[in-house]
C-alpha cells in the first residue's frame, strides 16, 4: 500500500476559487485558522494539516478523486505547510515559473473541489510494488536490479531463483 504522508480535509472554499483556478490554473491552500482575511476569497481552506515526510518531485498529489504527479517543489513548501498550512499548487509543467512556496504538478484539469474532500500527498515509489515479492534471474543484471530494489527499501529473502526480493 502506498504511503500517504500528507493529508488534510477541505473545510471552506473562497468565492473566487473557481475563477482563480480557471484563469491561472492554480490552487492556493491555507489552514483555516491561519489564513489572512484578504486571502480567504481565493483560497481553499483546510484543517487537520498532517505532514509526516518531505514533499518531493515524483510523488503524487491527490485532490478529491484526481491524482497529479508532482513535478517540482519550491524550497519553502515544506516549511510553509508545517507553519501556516499553506501551499500553492500550480497545474503546469513550467519549471521556470516555480516560486519558493509552490509545487508544480501535471498539467491536467483541476477537479471540482467540495467541502469534505481530502487533499493528500502519496509517496510515488511505494504504490505499485509495495508488498510484492520478486524472483530475479539473469546473472549480473539480476544483481543490479536487486541492488536498486534494496537501495529503495526492499529486502532480500530466501527463494529458489538467483535472487528473491520482497518490497516493503
Amino acid at each position: 500500500m502506498a504511503k500517504k504522508y500528507y493529508s488534510t480535509k477541505i473545510v471552506g472554499i473562497g468565492g473566487e476559487v473557481a475563477k482563480f483556478t480557471t484563469l491561472v490554473k492554480m490552487l492556493v491552500i491555507f489552514d483555516d485558522s491561519m489564513v489572512l482575511p484578504e486571502l480567504r476569497e481565493f483560497s481553499v481552506l483546510h484543517s487537520g494539516n498532517k505532514l509526516t515526510d518531505v514533499i518531493k518531485p515524483g510523488d503524487i498529489l491527490k485532490v478529491a478523486d484526481s491524482e497529479f504527479k508532482i513535478l517540482s517543489v519550491g524550497n519553502e513548501v515544506n516549511n510553509n505547510i508545517k507553519s501556516l498550512g499553506h501551499i500553492v499548487i500550480k497545474f503546469n509543467d513550467d519549471k521556470d515559473d516555480l516560486l519558493e512556496g509552490s509545487i508544480h504538478v501535471e498539467d491536467k484539469p483541476i477537479p471540482k473541489i467540495r467541502i469534505g474532500d481530502e487533499i493528500a500527498i502519496i509517496e510515488a515509489g511505494a504504490s505499485a510494488l509495495s508488498g510484492k515479492t520478486f524472483a530475479i534471474s539473469g546473472g549480473e543484471l539480476s544483481k543490479a536490479v536487486a541492488q536498486i530494489l534494496t537501495d529503495n527499501g526492499a529486502q532480500i529473502v530466501d527463494g529458489d531463483a538467483d535472487i528473491v526480493v520482497k518490497v516493503k
